[in-house]
């Protein structure tokens, strides 16, 4: 075999090998390569500019951003339910939220007003919460919340260790194995307490 040819060889070879991993990589990580939905297909070229790792993170990442979306929504929801049960619908905001939480919620909500390119957070000022909030005005209106939730103690670490997660993940961070099941169990866990 000349050395022109051994040379092609090699290449051909890496050829395959690099498409065969990139096959693997794609399946493995559910990568949509030439999905027929044009929005998919309109993402992906988007993505195209950047490395398949990072595309492949990104990917794995979304996973868990979708568990803690529906986390941090269905907290809402269970906060301005049990308010607006206990002090009204008209009052549960002003007389269930401390007033610090409430002047930074609305002051987040007129930023964004002023952004009229970009879609607000929601309706209700409680989409203008920081997540570890949520513990601070349920800690405020316990009486309301106790019966639901039973340790106070445990409200309050919860938030703020799973704060530390939701923050990983809202600033492009990449959770460990180890992260990921602790979030896991952690949203079991508040999905068993409030049930």
């Amino acid at each position: 075999m000349t050395g022109e040819s051994a040379d092609l060889q090699a290449f051909f070879f890496r050829a395959v090998t690099t498409n065969a991993r990139l096959d693997g990589l794609a399946r493995d990580s559910a990568i949509n390569v030439g999905s027929p939905d044009p929005i998919a297909r309109e993402r992906s070229a988007a993505l195209e500019d950047f490395s398949l790792d990072a595309q492949i993170q990104a990917r794995r990442m979304g996973e868990f951003y979708e568990l803690l979306y529906c986390l941090e929504n269905s907290v809402r929801e269970l906060v301005e339910r049990t308010l607006r049960e206990a002090l009204g619908p008209d009052d549960w905001w002003t007389s269930g939220v401390p007033e610090r939480i409430r002047k930074a919620a609305d002051k987040r909500k007129q930023d964004e007003l002023r952004a009229r390119w970009h879609g607000p957070r929601g309706e209700s000022l409680i989409n203008y919460v920081d997540f570890p909030q949520y513990a601070e005005i349920m800690g405020a209106q316990w009486e309301h919340f106790e019966e639901l939730i039973g340790d106070q103690d445990w409200m309050v670490n919860y938030f703020a260790e799973m704060n530390r997660t939701r923050r990983a993940l809202a600033h492009t961070g990449v959770l460990t194995d180890t992260d990921v099941e602790r979030m896991e169990f952690r949203v079991r866990e508040w999905l068993r307490v409030v049930g």
